[in-house]
């Protein structure tokens, strides 16, 4: 099929147009050179056929002789060139055709008859009619034929220059737009320099061509290898993402989330929530107390900075505490977009850990109540808020006997035993503290010793029970001796309160061999020698 809008087919149509024209004024201007130039050869023949018969002529009119004058005319009118002619002197006249040729508006040519012997004397004159329509006819003749002649001879050379234009130059072209047409960019494919074309501009831009593709390939080649490499990146990314440990999304600023990994999924699912791409603006609706972690995240992305800090997650199906390290960082895109990135750590673990560490440090290990170090922190709390209570020291007589004499794991069963009796005499405001060794401390929220004594009683009761250690049928039993202090009464210090404490203790474990009821004494508050502020 020829495709019209084709280089090949335009530059035809262009060359047969091109050709067209020059043949139309070229055959026009050559016909009519050649009707001229017959025209003028025409009246030359005429010239010539009258010197052939001139000399006839001159001779006919110096003798009078009519029968070479006849002759003479007889000869012109013979010539197809010639309509009609005649002859005329003083003595002779004679003429041909001549009615015709005036009737036919034809004007003679005049040539005067020479006397043969004084050229300078004329002695007739001959008037020769030209065939015009003959002359005419064959000057028309002769021009078309040569028109044609040269329409033909155009025709030949325009096909012939059709032809060596199509296989020199259209044919090469089309074959390397094809050969380019099918080249598939960034392969080794390259266009073949056509035949006898090597140093011809055809080659010079195959050349090119060529190297442009080579150029395309080796950027199609490194574009490749980085699309492999962003690929294998983003691979290795994702997989990162995906299979991270921490919970990590990717967020607007309205709050709708556009990437999430299964480890939020996960958490999600576990603080018992339906997966869904919007929580809220900053995720409030995970969190416990959603105002203070909108409120950190909110101050922190004002001063344009990244937000981090450990908060609770709320409760899932099991009531399990959930804690999170969280880190937001906000990001602008190149288009001024605003997203978020906030990971989640989850530290609950670690916060158990850490609470259990705070119960190792505040409670005794063996006894299960406060140690020393609760204790103290619980007084300060009650001094802190200024609660009336009183400090209330135990040591108990007998224990080291029961070390000495059956091991320390019957002490450690003494202690225990009396911390359990502890818990269960004394009321739910008030506390038990394993003061260290074989001492304990009693918080009684109590503002007269009456209300201690009715604690104590009670305690002591409980304590004073017999023990059979080792099989032995004789019981073993262990007593205590207290000293109370009150607090604010008799001081608003610690260390004061504790050492009031303690100086009644010893007073009452003085008394423990003479007077074994007299086990609790209260403390006098000028036995220190401080004031009540100490």
């Amino acid at each position: 099929m020829i495709n019209i809008r084709g280089l090949g087919f335009r530059f035809s149509l262009f060359l047969v147009a091109a050709a067209m024209l020059v043949v139309l004024t070229t055959a026009e201007f050559f016909y009519r050179v050649t009707y001229e130039n017959e025209i003028t050869e025409a009246n030359y023949d005429i010239e010539e056929l009258y010197r052939t018969v001139g000399a006839t002529a001159s001779i006919a009119s110096f003798l009078e002789e009519e029968d070479l004058a006849k002759e003479a005319i007889n000869g012109l009118v013979k010539s197809e060139k010639i309509l009609a002619a005649s002859i005329k002197s003083d003595a002779l006249y004679y003429q041909l055709n001549v009615t015709d040729a005036i009737n036919k508006g034809t004007e003679p040519r005049v040539f005067l008859v020479r006397h043969p012997f004084i050229p300078e004397e004329s002695l007739a004159e001959v008037n020769i009619y030209p065939n015009f329509d003959h002359i005419i006819q064959q000057a028309e003749k002769i021009s078309t034929d040569n028109s044609y002649s040269l329409y033909i001879e155009a025709l030949v050379v325009g096909i012939v220059a059709l032809i060596i234009t199509y296989y020199i130059i259209i044919s090469p072209m089309l074959r390397v737009g094809r050969s380019l047409h099918e080249i598939t960019p960034g392969t080794t494919q390259r266009i073949a320099v056509p035949e006898y074309h090597t140093d011809s501009e055809i080659g010079a831009l195959v050349h090119d061509t060529n190297e442009l593709l080579g150029k395309v390939e080796e950027q199609f080649s490194q574009e490749r290898q980085l699309r492999e490499e962003i690929e294998f990146l983003e691979m290795r990314f994702r997989m990162l993402f995906e299979n991270a440990k921490s919970a990590t999304v990717l967020m607007t600023e309205s709050g709708i989330i556009e990437l999430k990994n299964k480890a939020f999924i996960d958490l999600v699912e576990k603080i018992g929530l339906e997966e869904k791409q919007d929580y809220g603006e900053l995720l409030e609706e995970l969190f416990e107390n959603p105002v203070a972690i909108k409120t950190s995240l909110l101050e922190a992305f004002s001063r344009n900075e990244f937000a981090t800090g450990e908060f609770k997650l709320k409760s899932g199906a099991n009531k399990t505490a959930i804690w999170v390290q969280l880190i937001a960082s906000p990001l602008i895109t190149d288009d001024g977009e605003r997203f978020y990135q906030i990971t989640f750590n989850d530290i609950s673990t670690r916060k158990r850990e850490l609470q259990k560490l705070a119960l190792q440090a505040d409670f005794d290990s063996l006894t299960g109540i406060y140690n020393r170090n609760g204790g103290e922190k619980l007084i300060a709390k009650l001094m802190s808020k200024d609660h009336h209570f009183a400090l209330a020291l135990i040591d108990l007589n007998g224990f080291k006997a029961v070390n000495d004499i059956f091991g320390h794991d019957a002490g450690d069963e003494v202690l225990i035993f009396v911390s359990e009796q502890l818990r269960e005499k004394i009321r739910k405001v008030d506390v038990a503290v394993r003061w260290g060794g074989d001492e304990f401390l009693l918080l009684l929220q109590a503002e007269d010793e009456k209300s201690v004594e009715t604690v104590i009683s009670k305690v002591n009761e409980g304590v004073k029970q017999p023990f059979y250690f080792n099989d032995d049928t004789a019981p073993t039993v262990v007593s205590m001796s207290v000293g109370v202090a009150f607090y604010p009464r008799m001081s608003r210090n610690m260390n004061t309160l504790i050492k009031l404490a303690d100086i009644a203790m010893y007073k009452a474990k003085q008394n423990k061999v003479a007077a074994p009821d007299n086990y609790l004494i209260f403390a006098d508050p000028e036995g220190v020698g401080t004031s009540d502020n100490q």
